[in-house]
Protein backbone atom coordinates (compact mmCIF):
# COMPACT_ATOMS: atom_id res chain seq x y z
CA UNK A 1 0.00 0.00 0.00
CA UNK A 2 1.36 3.64 -0.88
CA UNK A 3 1.18 6.63 1.64
CA UNK A 4 -1.34 9.24 -0.08
CA UNK A 5 1.53 11.46 0.40
CA UNK A 6 4.03 9.84 -1.58
CA UNK A 7 1.98 10.22 -4.32
CA UNK A 8 2.29 13.96 -5.24
CA UNK A 9 5.76 14.52 -3.86
CA UNK A 10 6.01 18.10 -5.17
CA UNK A 11 2.68 19.09 -3.24
CA UNK A 12 5.33 18.91 -0.16
CA UNK A 13 7.50 21.95 -1.82
CA UNK A 14 7.64 25.15 0.18
CA UNK A 15 5.71 27.41 -1.67
CA UNK A 16 8.80 30.19 -3.16
CA UNK A 17 8.58 33.42 -1.27
CA UNK A 18 6.27 32.25 1.69
CA UNK A 19 7.18 33.69 5.05
CA UNK A 20 7.67 30.93 7.73
CA UNK A 21 7.28 32.71 11.04
CA UNK A 22 7.89 30.14 14.11
CA UNK A 23 5.84 31.25 17.48
CA UNK A 24 1.64 31.48 18.64
CA UNK A 25 0.15 34.65 17.94
CA UNK A 26 -3.25 34.06 19.57
CA UNK A 27 -4.06 31.39 22.42
CA UNK A 28 -7.78 30.77 23.83
CA UNK A 29 -8.42 27.83 26.32
CA UNK A 30 -11.70 26.63 27.30
CA UNK A 31 -12.17 23.49 29.76
CA UNK A 32 -12.18 20.45 28.06
CA UNK A 33 -15.43 19.23 30.06
CA UNK A 34 -17.38 22.49 27.91
CA UNK A 35 -16.16 21.13 24.53
CA UNK A 36 -17.67 18.08 22.49
CA UNK A 37 -15.91 16.64 19.54
CA UNK A 38 -16.68 14.65 16.54
CA UNK A 39 -13.56 13.44 15.41
CA UNK A 40 -13.75 13.84 11.39
CA UNK A 41 -12.17 10.96 10.51
CA UNK A 42 -14.69 8.99 12.59
CA UNK A 43 -17.31 10.43 11.39
CA UNK A 44 -17.20 12.64 8.97
CA UNK A 45 -20.29 15.07 7.76
CA UNK A 46 -21.03 15.10 3.54
CA UNK A 47 -21.92 18.99 4.06
CA UNK A 48 -18.08 19.82 4.90
CA UNK A 49 -17.79 19.75 1.06
CA UNK A 50 -14.01 19.71 0.30
CA UNK A 51 -12.36 20.86 3.45
CA UNK A 52 -9.16 18.65 4.06
CA UNK A 53 -8.47 15.56 5.96
CA UNK A 54 -7.87 16.24 9.15
CA UNK A 55 -9.70 19.47 9.46
CA UNK A 56 -12.40 19.93 11.87
CA UNK A 57 -15.25 22.75 11.32
CA UNK A 58 -18.13 24.17 13.19
CA UNK A 59 -19.58 21.06 12.64
CA UNK A 60 -17.10 18.80 14.58
CA UNK A 61 -17.16 21.09 17.70
CA UNK A 62 -20.15 21.17 20.20
CA UNK A 63 -20.18 23.58 23.31
CA UNK A 64 -21.55 23.23 26.36
CA UNK A 65 -24.10 25.98 27.25
CA UNK A 66 -22.41 28.76 29.24
CA UNK A 67 -19.05 27.66 27.78
CA UNK A 68 -16.32 30.64 28.05
CA UNK A 69 -13.05 30.45 26.01
CA UNK A 70 -10.46 32.50 27.85
CA UNK A 71 -7.93 34.01 25.87
CA UNK A 72 -4.71 34.21 27.10
CA UNK A 73 -2.70 37.15 25.51
CA UNK A 74 0.84 36.36 24.71
CA UNK A 75 4.22 37.36 22.98
CA UNK A 76 4.81 35.31 19.90
CA UNK A 77 8.46 35.19 20.99
CA UNK A 78 7.50 33.88 24.17
CA UNK A 79 4.84 31.19 23.05
CA UNK A 80 5.16 28.36 20.87
CA UNK A 81 3.46 25.02 19.89
CA UNK A 82 4.66 21.97 19.34
CA UNK A 83 3.35 18.78 18.04
CA UNK A 84 5.76 15.17 18.16
CA UNK A 85 5.39 11.97 17.07
CA UNK A 86 6.39 9.36 20.05
CA UNK A 87 6.64 5.30 19.94
CA UNK A 88 5.01 3.93 23.07
CA UNK A 89 4.33 0.53 23.69
CA UNK A 90 1.00 0.80 22.74
CA UNK A 91 1.70 2.75 19.25
CA UNK A 92 2.44 5.95 18.06
CA UNK A 93 1.26 9.19 19.93
CA UNK A 94 1.79 12.89 19.45
CA UNK A 95 2.64 15.30 22.33
CA UNK A 96 0.59 18.02 21.86
CA UNK A 97 3.12 21.22 23.95
CA UNK A 98 1.98 24.29 24.28
CA UNK A 99 4.99 26.42 26.26
CA UNK A 100 4.56 30.05 27.74
CA UNK A 101 7.60 32.24 29.05
CA UNK A 102 6.36 35.02 31.39
CA UNK A 103 8.44 37.66 32.65
CA UNK A 104 9.10 37.70 36.37
CA UNK A 105 7.33 35.89 39.15
CA UNK A 106 4.22 37.46 39.29
CA UNK A 107 0.83 37.21 41.68
CA UNK A 108 -1.54 37.63 39.39
CA UNK A 109 0.51 34.08 37.13
CA UNK A 110 0.30 32.50 40.74
CA UNK A 111 -3.03 32.67 41.65
CA UNK A 112 -3.91 31.67 38.35
CA UNK A 113 -2.06 28.45 38.18
CA UNK A 114 -3.17 27.98 41.86
CA UNK A 115 -6.93 28.21 40.61
CA UNK A 116 -6.97 26.10 37.49
CA UNK A 117 -4.03 23.67 37.79
CA UNK A 118 -6.56 20.73 38.27
CA UNK A 119 -8.89 21.59 34.62
CA UNK A 120 -8.25 19.80 31.54
CA UNK A 121 -7.98 22.07 28.86
CA UNK A 122 -8.20 22.16 25.15
CA UNK A 123 -6.50 24.86 23.44
CA UNK A 124 -7.09 26.67 20.05
CA UNK A 125 -4.16 28.50 18.52
CA UNK A 126 -3.22 30.64 15.89
CA UNK A 127 0.67 30.88 15.02
CA UNK A 128 2.23 33.80 12.98
CA UNK A 129 1.47 32.27 9.75
CA UNK A 130 -2.01 32.32 10.24
CA UNK A 131 -2.71 28.30 10.80
CA UNK A 132 -5.39 27.81 13.53
CA UNK A 133 -4.78 24.56 15.25
CA UNK A 134 -6.78 22.84 18.11
CA UNK A 135 -4.75 21.32 20.68
CA UNK A 136 -5.48 18.30 22.88
CA UNK A 137 -9.24 17.22 22.42
CA UNK A 138 -12.23 17.00 25.33
CA UNK A 139 -10.91 13.24 25.68
CA UNK A 140 -7.10 13.49 25.23
CA UNK A 141 -6.71 17.08 27.13
CA UNK A 142 -3.89 19.03 28.31
CA UNK A 143 -2.78 19.05 31.54
CA UNK A 144 -1.19 22.60 32.90
CA UNK A 145 2.75 22.64 34.54
CA UNK A 146 4.73 25.07 35.74
CA UNK A 147 7.83 26.59 36.75
CA UNK A 148 8.51 29.50 38.75
CA UNK A 149 11.87 31.34 39.56
CA UNK A 150 15.25 31.52 38.00
CA UNK A 151 16.80 29.55 35.59
CA UNK A 152 20.25 28.76 36.64
CA UNK A 153 22.49 31.17 34.56
CA UNK A 154 20.37 33.08 33.72
CA UNK A 155 19.98 36.45 36.26
CA UNK A 156 16.21 36.82 35.45
CA UNK A 157 12.95 35.38 37.23
CA UNK A 158 10.62 33.78 35.29
CA UNK A 159 7.53 31.97 34.76
CA UNK A 160 7.56 28.52 32.35
CA UNK A 161 3.60 27.92 31.88
CA UNK A 162 3.21 23.92 30.12
CA UNK A 163 0.28 22.63 28.55
CA UNK A 164 0.69 19.27 27.42
CA UNK A 165 -1.07 16.06 26.22
CA UNK A 166 -0.34 12.95 24.42
CA UNK A 167 -2.92 12.14 21.80
CA UNK A 168 -3.68 9.80 19.27
CA UNK A 169 -3.93 12.02 15.76
CA UNK A 170 -1.56 15.19 14.77
CA UNK A 171 -3.34 18.60 16.31
CA UNK A 172 -6.33 19.06 14.22
CA UNK A 173 -6.75 22.07 11.63
CA UNK A 174 -9.47 24.58 12.05
CA UNK A 175 -11.52 25.39 8.77
CA UNK A 176 -14.89 27.09 8.31
CA UNK A 177 -14.64 28.74 11.78
CA UNK A 178 -14.98 32.50 11.69
CA UNK A 179 -12.05 34.02 13.72
CA UNK A 180 -15.39 36.10 15.58
CA UNK A 181 -15.94 32.74 17.07
CA UNK A 182 -12.64 31.08 18.38
CA UNK A 183 -9.80 33.36 17.45
CA UNK A 184 -10.13 37.23 17.32
CA UNK A 185 -9.30 39.54 19.55
CA UNK A 186 -12.06 40.64 21.74
CA UNK A 187 -12.92 40.94 25.14
CA UNK A 188 -14.14 37.46 26.40
CA UNK A 189 -14.82 36.46 30.14
CA UNK A 190 -12.12 35.03 31.85
CA UNK A 191 -9.43 36.83 29.75
CA UNK A 192 -6.31 36.76 31.27
CA UNK A 193 -2.74 38.66 29.76
CA UNK A 194 0.69 36.54 30.22
CA UNK A 195 2.44 38.89 28.26
CA UNK A 196 4.91 41.99 29.27
CA UNK A 197 2.25 44.70 29.62
CA UNK A 198 -0.81 42.58 31.59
Amino acid sequence: MELPILLDVAGLAFPEGESNAGGVRRLRLIPASQLKLIHPERFPFPELGGYADHTVSSQHLIFSAGASLSEIQVLSSLCSFSDDMETQPNGEVFKHLIQIIVPKVRLDVVAWVQKYKAVAWVAFLQDRNGFNRMAGTPDQPLRIAVTFGQPLGNGNNQTVLTFASSVEHPAYFISGIEDTDLLVSSPFDGAFGFAFDA
